[in-house]
Order: structure tokens, then sequence, then C-alpha cells
């Protein structure tokens, strides 16, 4: 732990990310998206949310949108 500590920041994120991915085969995307979040902590959840869901394909065109009435 003293050597990862020591560590610049970068180096510490990446060690951090390559333990994941070997501690939880299969999940590098949840992974990537966690540590996405911590080192942008001043991103708000519903930034984080339309980012993910357009990496995802989660998509609406602007005209099916701007269909719906009001709130």
């Amino acid at each position: 732990m003293e050597q990862i500590e020591a560590l610049p920041t970068a180096k510490q994120t990446e060690v951090l990310k390559k333990t994941m991915v070997r501690l939880c085969p299969g999940s590098t995307k949840t992974v990537e998206r966690l540590l996405r979040r911590l080192e942008n902590p001043d991103i708000p959840e519903d930034v984080w949310r339309g980012i993910e869901d357009a990496e995802d394909g989660r998509l609406v065109t602007m005209e099916t949108a701007m269909a719906g009435k009001p709130l």
C-alpha cells in the first residue's frame, strides 16, 4: 500500500483499474466508468447518465425528444 500511495495519482489510478479488472473479469466498462466518476467528482450524476446512455447507443433524435408535451 505504501508503494502505491507513493505513486503519482495517474499511476495509482492505473494500478487500481488493472487490479479491479483482474478481480472482476468481464466488468471492464463498469470499472472504467466508476474510476472516471471518481476522477471527476464535479460532474453531476445526470451528466454521467447522459454520457453513458450515449456510449451505450441509447439515443433519440431531436425531433423525437421535442415531439412530447412540455412539462
